[in-house]
């Protein structure tokens, strides 16, 4: 059995209230849950009736679906759609390390669907997610973090600095 040690803070337990609040959900990895099984068939005693074959019944299979790739250890809040969540998301931001926001540059609309990873100093991913923005606010320690947004075939590349403040990230496409 796998285990994670996670060592509950005041701000990381706020960050999941936060989150929660603003209607996120919690979600474990899928390999926390061990390996998808399919269930038991049940014994049947119905006879085969001479000369004809019998037909075998479709296993039930029960799928492990992840629909994005979750690191454990990161607590993330993603949303901003429409005004009243966007509200309540730049109400909460400085609860956030990293704030992050994806818009096209030429409307100035925010975009969502963004494909993002962001990655530590050492080069280890520490979010990865298919469906970003149009704003994903990240708790993260200070430090120095390499971060790829790509929507649309578009890719942007930062290398940003967290530190006491927290860092705000705009990523704009032309599009």
């Amino acid at each position: 059995m796998t285990s994670l040690n996670f060592k509950c803070t005041p701000l990381r337990t706020a960050a999941l209230l936060a989150a929660l609040g603003l209607g996120g959900a919690l979600s474990a990895p899928a390999w926390a849950a061990g390996p998808a099984t399919a269930p038991a068939p049940a014994a049947t005693s119905t006879a085969t009736p001479p000369g004809k074959t019998p037909h075998a019944k479709a296993p039930d299979v029960v799928e492990d679906v992840t629909l994005f790739d979750v690191v454990p250890g990161t607590v993330y809040l993603n949303g901003g759609v429409g005004q009243n969540d966007e509200a309540r998301m730049h109400k909460d931001a400085h609860n956030w390390p990293l704030r992050m926001t994806f818009s096209d540059k030429s409307s100035d609309e925010f975009v969502a669907g963004v494909k993002l990873k962001v990655f530590d100093k050492a080069g280890q991913a520490v979010l990865r997610l298919k469906d970003a923005g149009p704003m994903t606010f990240v708790q993260l320690p200070q430090g120095e973090y390499h971060v790829t947004a790509s929507y649309k075939g578009d890719t942007l590349t930062r290398n940003i600095h967290i530190g006491p403040k927290g860092m705000d990230a705009n990523f704009h496409w032309v599009i």
